[in-house]
């Protein structure tokens, strides 16, 4: 861990999922999260009055499986959906211009290039390509580039760790977090986002605006959070010694 400021109880915690608080896997659907990872987080919630909220590229239903619902606040698909602490909804538009284009196209590369996986998330299109060669990895970054520009600024495009994903240009996790701090128990607190991609760079940009903590997970890279952990084991070790630190009750797990 490197120096990470004291936690303190007016903190409201904002966590990225994959590669932060589960380790990342070959394919999205073989992920396996810490079997302690619901435990871990209710304590965290604990501490914080409840101010905790899961922000992924996931689906909230997806977010809900892998950590066991334990998160009354989260949104999903980069920001295109929330659900707010008073069970609130907002859902995506699975309508964007050019979307049905782009999932056909896509289905057609994974079809010509072994390697190439597409995660369908209705509202966006994620072109996995962490198991494919060199010439499918090019073929997949040649095609979403030209996709959004067939789509005349209707689609933007988030490079993650061997995906490139394709979603409608109006959503980001910075604007969902700034949205969600509107709300008890996130209004008046300070935020603390941490997360390990390129797609977590809106958050960290708006939590540093709103003078919150921005932590970044991973190797060092050019990035606006102004803190590190190193690995998802390590994130986990701090959210349990918060937990311990601002409730002194809580037992030790």
């Amino acid at each position: 861990m490197t120096n990470l400021p004291d936690p303190e109880e007016h903190w409201a915690l904002f966590l990225d999922v994959d590669g932060t608080l589960i380790h990342i896997a070959e394919h999205p659907d073989s992920v396996q999260p810490s079997p302690r990872l619901g435990e871990i987080l209710n304590a965290a919630a604990d501490a914080f009055d409840g101010a905790l909220a899961l922000v992924s590229g996931r689906p909230i239903a997806e977010i809900d499986r892998l950590t066991e619902r334990v998160a009354p606040a989260a949104s999903g698909l980069h920001g295109l959906e929330l659900r707010t602490p008073a069970g609130g909804y907002e859902a995506p538009d699975h309508d964007t211009p050019g979307m049905h284009t782009a999932r056909e196209r896509l289905q057609a590369l994974t079809d010509e290039h072994a390697g190439l996986y597409l995660e369908d998330k209705q509202a966006t299109l994620a072109l996995h390509f962490r198991q494919a060669d060199d010439t499918a990895r090019r073929a997949a970054e040649d095609a979403i580039d030209a996709i959004k520009n067939d789509a005349g600024g209707a689609l933007s495009v988030l490079a993650g760790k061997s995906v490139l994903e394709l979603k409608p240009a109006r959503g980001n996790k910075g604007r969902a977090l700034q949205r969600l701090m509107s709300d008890p128990p996130f209004a008046g607190r300070c935020p603390v986002y941490v997360g390990d991609d390129v797609t977590d760079e809106a958050a960290f940009v708006a939590v540093n605006s709103l003078g919150g903590v921005s932590i970044r997970v991973g190797e060092p890279a050019v990035s606006a959070a102004r803190y590190r952990l190193n690995t998802v084991d390590e994130v986990l070790a701090w959210l349990e010694q918060i937990a311990t630190t601002l409730n002194p009750e809580t037992p030790p797990t």
